[in-house]
Protein backbone atom coordinates (compact mmCIF):
# COMPACT_ATOMS: atom_id res chain seq x y z
CA UNK A 1 0.00 0.00 0.00
CA UNK A 2 1.00 3.22 -0.72
CA UNK A 3 1.77 6.03 1.42
CA UNK A 4 -0.46 8.96 0.67
CA UNK A 5 2.73 11.60 1.20
CA UNK A 6 6.04 10.61 0.82
CA UNK A 7 8.85 13.56 2.51
CA UNK A 8 12.12 13.74 1.38
CA UNK A 9 14.53 14.67 4.18
CA UNK A 10 14.06 13.63 7.82
CA UNK A 11 16.06 16.77 9.15
CA UNK A 12 13.80 19.43 11.29
CA UNK A 13 11.28 20.65 8.34
CA UNK A 14 11.03 16.94 7.51
CA UNK A 15 9.96 16.10 10.89
CA UNK A 16 7.91 18.38 11.78
CA UNK A 17 5.57 18.68 8.69
CA UNK A 18 5.42 14.72 9.15
CA UNK A 19 4.46 14.75 12.72
CA UNK A 20 1.84 17.43 11.57
CA UNK A 21 0.06 15.21 8.98
CA UNK A 22 0.64 12.13 11.60
CA UNK A 23 -1.51 14.26 13.51
CA UNK A 24 -4.09 14.82 11.72
CA UNK A 25 -4.63 11.14 10.24
CA UNK A 26 -2.87 10.86 7.11
CA UNK A 27 -0.34 8.12 6.37
CA UNK A 28 3.77 9.26 5.37
CA UNK A 29 6.42 7.85 4.82
CA UNK A 30 9.73 9.91 5.12
CA UNK A 31 12.92 8.47 3.20
CA UNK A 32 16.38 10.24 4.00
CA UNK A 33 19.97 9.46 2.91
CA UNK A 34 21.09 9.34 6.60
CA UNK A 35 21.27 6.22 8.84
CA UNK A 36 19.28 8.15 11.60
CA UNK A 37 16.42 11.65 11.54
CA UNK A 38 17.90 14.95 12.42
CA UNK A 39 19.36 16.11 9.00
CA UNK A 40 22.76 18.35 9.04
CA UNK A 41 21.96 20.02 11.92
CA UNK A 42 20.70 17.76 14.07
CA UNK A 43 23.25 14.87 12.82
CA UNK A 44 23.74 11.95 14.83
CA UNK A 45 21.20 13.77 17.73
CA UNK A 46 20.10 9.99 18.71
CA UNK A 47 23.56 8.40 19.26
CA UNK A 48 24.92 11.69 20.83
CA UNK A 49 22.03 11.97 23.79
CA UNK A 50 21.89 7.98 24.41
CA UNK A 51 25.37 7.31 23.98
CA UNK A 52 27.84 10.41 24.27
CA UNK A 53 26.46 12.61 26.65
CA UNK A 54 29.47 14.15 27.24
CA UNK A 55 29.82 15.95 23.84
CA UNK A 56 26.30 18.07 24.34
CA UNK A 57 28.21 20.60 25.72
CA UNK A 58 30.37 20.97 22.91
CA UNK A 59 27.69 21.04 20.49
CA UNK A 60 25.55 23.66 21.89
CA UNK A 61 22.25 24.14 23.25
CA UNK A 62 20.53 24.15 20.14
CA UNK A 63 22.20 21.17 18.62
CA UNK A 64 20.62 19.60 22.33
CA UNK A 65 17.14 20.45 21.21
CA UNK A 66 16.71 18.52 17.89
CA UNK A 67 16.25 15.31 20.66
CA UNK A 68 13.26 16.83 21.49
CA UNK A 69 12.06 16.60 17.96
CA UNK A 70 13.40 13.38 16.75
CA UNK A 71 11.98 11.60 19.77
CA UNK A 72 8.28 12.24 18.95
CA UNK A 73 9.13 9.75 16.04
CA UNK A 74 8.86 6.55 17.80
CA UNK A 75 5.69 6.99 19.71
CA UNK A 76 4.15 8.57 16.23
CA UNK A 77 2.70 6.81 13.05
CA UNK A 78 5.38 8.37 10.74
CA UNK A 79 7.12 5.35 8.70
CA UNK A 80 11.15 6.37 8.23
CA UNK A 81 13.16 4.54 6.02
CA UNK A 82 16.75 5.75 6.39
CA UNK A 83 19.35 4.88 4.17
CA UNK A 84 17.73 5.66 1.62
CA UNK A 85 17.89 7.57 -1.65
CA UNK A 86 16.04 9.01 -4.37
CA UNK A 87 16.72 8.22 -8.01
CA UNK A 88 13.45 9.66 -9.56
CA UNK A 89 10.74 11.88 -9.37
CA UNK A 90 8.14 12.85 -11.87
CA UNK A 91 4.87 14.13 -12.46
CA UNK A 92 3.35 13.12 -15.39
CA UNK A 93 -0.34 13.30 -16.61
CA UNK A 94 -1.04 14.08 -12.75
CA UNK A 95 0.69 10.89 -11.88
CA UNK A 96 3.18 11.79 -9.16
CA UNK A 97 5.64 9.08 -8.35
CA UNK A 98 9.08 8.67 -6.87
CA UNK A 99 11.60 6.20 -7.08
CA UNK A 100 13.92 5.10 -4.26
CA UNK A 101 16.48 2.96 -3.37
CA UNK A 102 17.74 1.27 -0.17
CA UNK A 103 20.56 -1.46 -0.09
CA UNK A 104 20.07 -2.17 -3.49
CA UNK A 105 16.74 -2.70 -3.50
CA UNK A 106 14.99 0.09 -5.35
CA UNK A 107 11.06 1.21 -5.61
CA UNK A 108 8.59 3.13 -6.85
CA UNK A 109 5.91 4.33 -5.11
CA UNK A 110 2.74 6.40 -5.90
CA UNK A 111 2.18 9.10 -3.15
CA UNK A 112 -0.92 11.67 -3.36
CA UNK A 113 1.27 14.48 -2.16
CA UNK A 114 5.22 14.67 -2.00
CA UNK A 115 7.04 17.33 0.26
CA UNK A 116 10.67 17.94 -0.32
CA UNK A 117 12.65 18.84 2.98
CA UNK A 118 16.12 18.63 1.05
CA UNK A 119 17.62 21.17 3.13
CA UNK A 120 20.83 23.12 2.53
CA UNK A 121 24.34 22.44 1.27
CA UNK A 122 26.75 24.62 1.49
CA UNK A 123 27.46 27.19 -1.51
CA UNK A 124 30.21 25.95 -3.61
CA UNK A 125 33.79 27.61 -3.42
CA UNK A 126 35.89 27.33 -6.15
CA UNK A 127 39.50 28.73 -6.79
CA UNK A 128 42.62 27.92 -7.28
CA UNK A 129 43.77 24.70 -5.17
CA UNK A 130 40.55 23.80 -3.68
CA UNK A 131 40.53 20.23 -5.35
CA UNK A 132 44.10 19.72 -3.27
CA UNK A 133 43.89 16.91 0.19
CA UNK A 134 44.22 19.03 3.19
CA UNK A 135 41.17 21.38 1.44
CA UNK A 136 37.55 20.95 3.14
CA UNK A 137 34.44 23.10 3.70
CA UNK A 138 33.39 24.22 7.49
CA UNK A 139 30.48 21.49 6.97
CA UNK A 140 32.68 18.84 6.20
CA UNK A 141 34.67 19.70 9.00
CA UNK A 142 31.67 19.77 11.18
CA UNK A 143 30.05 16.69 10.61
CA UNK A 144 33.16 14.57 11.13
CA UNK A 145 33.04 16.89 14.19
CA UNK A 146 29.09 15.87 15.31
CA UNK A 147 29.68 12.10 13.87
CA UNK A 148 32.78 11.21 15.36
CA UNK A 149 33.98 14.03 18.19
CA UNK A 150 36.80 14.24 15.63
CA UNK A 151 38.68 17.77 15.69
CA UNK A 152 41.81 19.00 13.60
CA UNK A 153 45.33 17.72 15.33
CA UNK A 154 46.97 20.98 13.84
CA UNK A 155 47.16 24.42 13.07
CA UNK A 156 43.88 24.57 10.53
CA UNK A 157 43.43 27.96 8.70
CA UNK A 158 39.79 28.77 8.38
CA UNK A 159 38.59 31.46 5.46
CA UNK A 160 35.07 32.53 5.22
CA UNK A 161 32.20 34.34 7.13
CA UNK A 162 28.89 33.93 9.04
CA UNK A 163 26.94 32.04 11.56
CA UNK A 164 27.93 28.70 10.60
CA UNK A 165 32.01 29.68 10.86
CA UNK A 166 32.13 31.64 14.39
CA UNK A 167 29.78 28.69 15.79
CA UNK A 168 32.51 25.66 14.19
CA UNK A 169 35.83 27.93 15.98
CA UNK A 170 33.53 28.80 18.82
CA UNK A 171 33.14 24.61 19.14
CA UNK A 172 36.92 24.20 18.47
CA UNK A 173 37.85 26.24 21.37
CA UNK A 174 35.41 24.09 23.51
CA UNK A 175 36.72 20.90 22.13
CA UNK A 176 40.57 22.63 23.01
CA UNK A 177 41.41 23.44 19.93
CA UNK A 178 44.50 26.17 21.26
CA UNK A 179 45.37 27.54 17.94
CA UNK A 180 43.79 28.44 14.33
CA UNK A 181 43.63 31.79 12.31
CA UNK A 182 40.58 32.49 10.69
CA UNK A 183 40.43 34.38 7.32
CA UNK A 184 37.06 36.92 7.49
CA UNK A 185 35.53 37.48 4.35
CA UNK A 186 32.52 39.37 6.15
CA UNK A 187 33.01 42.97 7.26
CA UNK A 188 34.18 43.84 11.10
CA UNK A 189 30.75 46.57 10.62
CA UNK A 190 27.52 46.43 9.92
CA UNK A 191 26.16 47.48 6.59
CA UNK A 192 24.16 50.25 6.14
CA UNK A 193 21.14 48.03 4.55
CA UNK A 194 21.46 46.06 7.48
CA UNK A 195 20.70 48.87 10.03
CA UNK A 196 16.72 49.07 9.45
CA UNK A 197 16.31 45.53 11.16
CA UNK A 198 18.47 45.48 13.86
CA UNK A 199 16.11 47.72 16.31
CA UNK A 200 12.76 45.79 15.69
CA UNK A 201 14.88 42.62 16.27
CA UNK A 202 16.21 43.78 19.33
CA UNK A 203 13.06 44.99 21.08
CA UNK A 204 11.19 41.63 19.63
CA UNK A 205 13.79 38.48 20.87
CA UNK A 206 17.35 39.28 21.17
CA UNK A 207 18.51 36.11 22.04
CA UNK A 208 20.30 35.00 18.50
CA UNK A 209 21.95 37.93 18.29
CA UNK A 210 23.37 37.60 21.97
CA UNK A 211 24.42 34.18 21.12
CA UNK A 212 26.10 35.58 18.22
CA UNK A 213 27.90 38.14 19.98
CA UNK A 214 29.07 35.07 22.75
CA UNK A 215 30.54 33.33 19.59
CA UNK A 216 32.59 36.12 18.51
CA UNK A 217 33.17 37.04 21.65
CA UNK A 218 34.80 33.63 22.63
CA UNK A 219 36.82 33.96 19.44
CA UNK A 220 38.64 37.41 20.10
CA UNK A 221 39.28 36.00 23.56
CA UNK A 222 41.38 32.86 22.18
CA UNK A 223 44.37 32.29 20.79
CA UNK A 224 42.33 32.07 17.32
CA UNK A 225 44.41 34.87 15.08
CA UNK A 226 41.02 36.70 13.28
CA UNK A 227 41.78 38.43 10.05
CA UNK A 228 39.33 41.01 8.49
CA UNK A 229 39.75 41.88 4.98
CA UNK A 230 40.29 39.08 2.67
CA UNK A 231 39.79 39.13 -0.84
CA UNK A 232 41.69 36.68 -2.68
CA UNK A 233 42.79 32.66 -1.92
CA UNK A 234 44.97 30.39 -3.05
CA UNK A 235 46.18 26.47 -1.95
CA UNK A 236 49.32 25.14 -2.81
CA UNK A 237 51.28 22.04 -2.57
CA UNK A 238 52.20 19.27 -5.08
CA UNK A 239 49.97 16.10 -3.90
CA UNK A 240 48.13 18.32 -1.26
CA UNK A 241 47.97 21.75 0.76
CA UNK A 242 51.42 22.66 1.76
CA UNK A 243 50.30 26.50 2.37
CA UNK A 244 48.04 29.54 1.36
CA UNK A 245 48.25 32.71 -0.13
CA UNK A 246 45.56 35.39 0.44
CA UNK A 247 45.64 38.84 -0.02
CA UNK A 248 44.38 41.39 2.80
CA UNK A 249 44.02 45.02 2.41
CA UNK A 250 45.82 44.55 -0.80
CA UNK A 251 49.13 42.95 0.64
CA UNK A 252 49.69 39.60 -0.52
CA UNK A 253 50.71 37.00 2.92
CA UNK A 254 51.89 33.01 2.41
CA UNK A 255 51.20 30.72 5.16
CA UNK A 256 52.40 27.29 5.98
CA UNK A 257 49.36 25.01 6.76
CA UNK A 258 48.26 21.45 5.96
CA UNK A 259 44.54 21.90 7.00
CA UNK A 260 42.29 24.52 4.73
CA UNK A 261 38.98 25.33 5.86
CA UNK A 262 36.02 27.12 3.86
CA UNK A 263 32.80 28.29 4.22
CA UNK A 264 30.50 30.63 1.70
CA UNK A 265 26.99 30.04 3.36
CA UNK A 266 24.51 27.94 2.95
CA UNK A 267 22.16 27.53 -0.32
CA UNK A 268 18.81 25.54 -0.70
CA UNK A 269 19.57 21.79 -1.80
CA UNK A 270 17.00 21.98 -4.89
CA UNK A 271 18.45 19.68 -7.31
CA UNK A 272 15.52 17.00 -6.57
CA UNK A 273 12.87 19.98 -7.13
CA UNK A 274 14.53 21.33 -10.16
CA UNK A 275 14.38 17.47 -11.78
CA UNK A 276 10.58 17.63 -10.48
CA UNK A 277 10.16 20.46 -12.39
CA UNK A 278 9.34 22.98 -10.23
CA UNK A 279 9.73 26.77 -11.23
CA UNK A 280 12.71 28.83 -9.82
CA UNK A 281 13.61 32.05 -9.28
CA UNK A 282 17.44 33.60 -8.83
CA UNK A 283 17.77 35.44 -5.04
CA UNK A 284 20.25 38.14 -6.10
CA UNK A 285 20.88 38.93 -2.49
CA UNK A 286 22.30 35.41 -1.73
CA UNK A 287 22.93 34.38 -5.08
CA UNK A 288 20.99 30.79 -4.81
CA UNK A 289 18.42 29.03 -7.05
CA UNK A 290 15.22 29.47 -4.86
CA UNK A 291 11.61 27.50 -5.53
CA UNK A 292 8.42 29.65 -6.47
CA UNK A 293 6.14 28.88 -3.45
CA UNK A 294 2.97 30.25 -2.59
CA UNK A 295 2.38 31.42 1.16
CA UNK A 296 1.55 27.68 1.81
CA UNK A 297 4.53 26.01 0.82
CA UNK A 298 2.76 24.60 -2.61
CA UNK A 299 5.22 25.10 -5.59
CA UNK A 300 4.50 24.87 -9.55
CA UNK A 301 3.44 21.61 -9.14
CA UNK A 302 -0.04 21.35 -7.90
CA UNK A 303 0.95 18.10 -5.84
CA UNK A 304 4.09 18.79 -4.46
CA UNK A 305 5.20 21.15 -1.60
CA UNK A 306 8.92 22.10 -0.22
CA UNK A 307 9.84 23.08 3.03
CA UNK A 308 12.61 24.41 5.28
CA UNK A 309 15.86 25.34 3.78
CA UNK A 310 15.28 23.81 0.78
CA UNK A 311 12.71 26.45 0.37
CA UNK A 312 15.40 28.82 1.10
CA UNK A 313 17.90 29.50 3.71
CA UNK A 314 15.75 30.79 7.26
CA UNK A 315 17.64 28.38 9.74
CA UNK A 316 16.66 25.16 12.22
CA UNK A 317 13.74 27.19 14.38
CA UNK A 318 11.95 28.35 11.04
CA UNK A 319 12.56 24.99 9.59
CA UNK A 320 10.36 23.49 12.19
CA UNK A 321 7.56 26.16 12.17
CA UNK A 322 7.80 26.31 8.26
CA UNK A 323 6.96 21.94 8.29
CA UNK A 324 4.35 22.38 10.61
CA UNK A 325 2.77 25.10 8.56
CA UNK A 326 2.39 23.01 5.46
CA UNK A 327 2.26 19.57 6.93
CA UNK A 328 -1.04 21.16 8.46
CA UNK A 329 -2.26 22.50 4.46
CA UNK A 330 -0.83 19.56 2.88
CA UNK A 331 -3.42 17.91 5.21
CA UNK A 332 -6.17 20.37 4.38
CA UNK A 333 -5.55 19.94 0.63
CA UNK A 334 -6.43 16.12 1.03
CA UNK A 335 -9.20 16.53 2.79
CA UNK A 336 -8.48 15.79 6.40
CA UNK A 337 -9.12 18.78 8.23
CA UNK A 338 -11.31 21.91 7.65
CA UNK A 339 -9.76 25.47 6.92
CA UNK A 340 -10.83 26.59 10.25
CA UNK A 341 -8.58 23.73 11.90
CA UNK A 342 -5.67 24.32 9.61
CA UNK A 343 -5.88 28.58 10.69
CA UNK A 344 -6.16 27.42 13.69
CA UNK A 345 -2.61 24.98 13.89
CA UNK A 346 -0.94 27.37 11.76
CA UNK A 347 -1.54 30.82 13.22
CA UNK A 348 0.84 30.39 15.73
CA UNK A 349 3.72 29.69 14.00
CA UNK A 350 2.83 32.33 10.99
CA UNK A 351 3.44 34.74 13.57
CA UNK A 352 6.95 33.29 14.54
CA UNK A 353 8.27 33.15 10.86
CA UNK A 354 7.48 37.04 10.81
CA UNK A 355 10.96 37.34 13.36
CA UNK A 356 12.36 34.82 11.89
CA UNK A 357 12.20 36.63 8.39
CA UNK A 358 13.50 39.77 10.19
CA UNK A 359 16.50 38.28 11.67
CA UNK A 360 16.90 36.38 8.28
CA UNK A 361 17.46 39.27 6.26
CA UNK A 362 19.48 40.97 8.74
CA UNK A 363 22.00 37.87 8.51
CA UNK A 364 21.97 37.69 4.61
CA UNK A 365 22.70 41.58 4.18
CA UNK A 366 25.40 41.27 6.64
CA UNK A 367 27.38 37.72 5.34
CA UNK A 368 26.43 38.56 1.55
CA UNK A 369 28.36 35.52 -0.74
CA UNK A 370 32.38 35.82 -1.03
CA UNK A 371 32.99 37.57 -4.84
CA UNK A 372 35.70 36.24 -5.11
CA UNK A 373 34.39 32.25 -4.96
CA UNK A 374 31.16 33.22 -7.21
CA UNK A 375 32.51 34.54 -10.32
CA UNK A 376 36.06 32.41 -10.36
CA UNK A 377 37.20 33.56 -13.17
CA UNK A 378 41.34 32.61 -12.71
CA UNK A 379 41.62 30.59 -16.02
CA UNK A 380 43.40 27.41 -14.15
CA UNK A 381 40.57 26.79 -11.39
CA UNK A 382 38.78 23.84 -11.54
CA UNK A 383 35.05 24.82 -11.85
CA UNK A 384 33.68 20.94 -12.30
CA UNK A 385 35.54 18.66 -10.40
CA UNK A 386 33.40 15.55 -11.18
CA UNK A 387 34.94 16.22 -15.19
CA UNK A 388 38.03 18.27 -14.66
CA UNK A 389 36.66 21.53 -16.20
CA UNK A 390 37.98 24.49 -15.95
CA UNK A 391 37.29 28.13 -15.51
CA UNK A 392 39.05 29.01 -18.88
CA UNK A 393 37.19 26.92 -20.59
CA UNK A 394 33.58 27.78 -19.74
CA UNK A 395 34.70 31.23 -20.47
CA UNK A 396 36.08 30.26 -23.93
CA UNK A 397 33.19 28.56 -25.34
CA UNK A 398 31.12 31.81 -23.59
CA UNK A 399 33.55 33.83 -26.19
CA UNK A 400 32.14 31.61 -29.52
CA UNK A 401 28.37 32.44 -28.37
CA UNK A 402 27.95 29.47 -25.88
CA UNK A 403 24.92 31.06 -24.01
CA UNK A 404 24.69 28.84 -20.77
CA UNK A 405 25.23 26.23 -18.62
CA UNK A 406 22.72 23.04 -20.51
CA UNK A 407 24.47 24.18 -24.16
CA UNK A 408 28.30 24.01 -22.45
CA UNK A 409 27.20 20.24 -21.78
CA UNK A 410 27.96 19.80 -25.51
CA UNK A 411 31.38 21.62 -25.20
CA UNK A 412 33.14 20.88 -22.37
CA UNK A 413 30.51 17.63 -20.27
CA UNK A 414 30.73 20.41 -17.78
CA UNK A 415 27.82 19.21 -15.16
CA UNK A 416 27.39 15.59 -16.71
CA UNK A 417 29.93 13.91 -13.71
CA UNK A 418 28.28 11.86 -10.95
CA UNK A 419 26.96 14.64 -8.96
CA UNK A 420 25.24 16.34 -12.39
CA UNK A 421 25.67 19.81 -11.38
CA UNK A 422 25.27 19.84 -8.17
CA UNK A 423 28.70 21.76 -6.83
CA UNK A 424 29.29 23.08 -10.33
CA UNK A 425 25.96 24.68 -11.44
CA UNK A 426 25.43 28.17 -9.60
CA UNK A 427 29.31 28.74 -10.57
CA UNK A 428 29.00 27.78 -14.58
CA UNK A 429 25.48 30.36 -14.29
CA UNK A 430 27.78 32.90 -12.53
CA UNK A 431 30.10 32.95 -15.01
CA UNK A 432 28.39 32.73 -18.33
CA UNK A 433 26.23 35.84 -16.94
CA UNK A 434 29.05 37.67 -16.87
CA UNK A 435 30.58 36.71 -19.76
CA UNK A 436 27.53 38.10 -21.55
CA UNK A 437 26.93 40.80 -19.23
CA UNK A 438 23.25 39.21 -18.29
CA UNK A 439 21.78 38.68 -15.14
CA UNK A 440 21.89 34.94 -13.95
CA UNK A 441 17.88 34.07 -14.07
CA UNK A 442 18.35 35.12 -18.21
CA UNK A 443 21.20 33.00 -18.53
CA UNK A 444 19.39 29.70 -16.11
CA UNK A 445 20.73 26.89 -14.66
CA UNK A 446 20.76 23.15 -15.23
CA UNK A 447 18.02 20.92 -16.23
CA UNK A 448 18.42 18.03 -14.06
CA UNK A 449 17.44 14.42 -15.72
CA UNK A 450 16.77 11.00 -14.20
CA UNK A 451 18.30 9.07 -12.60
CA UNK A 452 19.05 11.99 -10.17
CA UNK A 453 21.69 9.48 -7.85
CA UNK A 454 23.52 6.47 -9.19
CA UNK A 455 21.46 3.69 -9.72
CA UNK A 456 22.61 0.63 -11.66
CA UNK A 457 20.90 -1.46 -14.32
CA UNK A 458 20.69 -5.20 -11.99
CA UNK A 459 19.36 -2.51 -9.51
CA UNK A 460 16.77 -1.25 -12.14
CA UNK A 461 16.05 -4.70 -13.48
CA UNK A 462 14.55 -5.85 -9.67
CA UNK A 463 12.54 -2.78 -9.71
CA UNK A 464 9.28 -2.95 -7.27
CA UNK A 465 6.37 -0.79 -9.01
Amino acid sequence: MHPEVVIVGAGPAGISAALALDAAGVSVLVVDEQPAPGGQVYRAIDKVTNERTELLDLYGSDYAEGRNLTGLLPSSGVELSADTTVWDISNEDDVLSIGVLKQGKAKVTYPKHIILATGAMERPTPFPGWTLPGVMTVGAAQTLFKDSALVPDSRPVIVGSGPLVYLFVRQLIAAGVESAVLLDTGSRSIPVGAWKDLLPIVLSDPKPLIKGISWLRAIRYSNIDHQYGITSLLAKGDKQLQSIEYTRNGKTIELETDLLLVHDGVIPNSHLAMAAGCDHRWNDLQAYWQPVLDENGLSSQSNMSITGDSAGIKGAESAQYSGQIIGWHVARQLGYIDDGRCRSETQGYRKKMLRINRLRRFLDTCYPPFDYFQTPLNEQTIVCRCEDVRSGEIQAVAKIGCMGPNQAKAFTRCGMGPCMGRQCGISVSQIFAHCHGKPVEEIGCYKIRSPIRPITVGELSRLEI
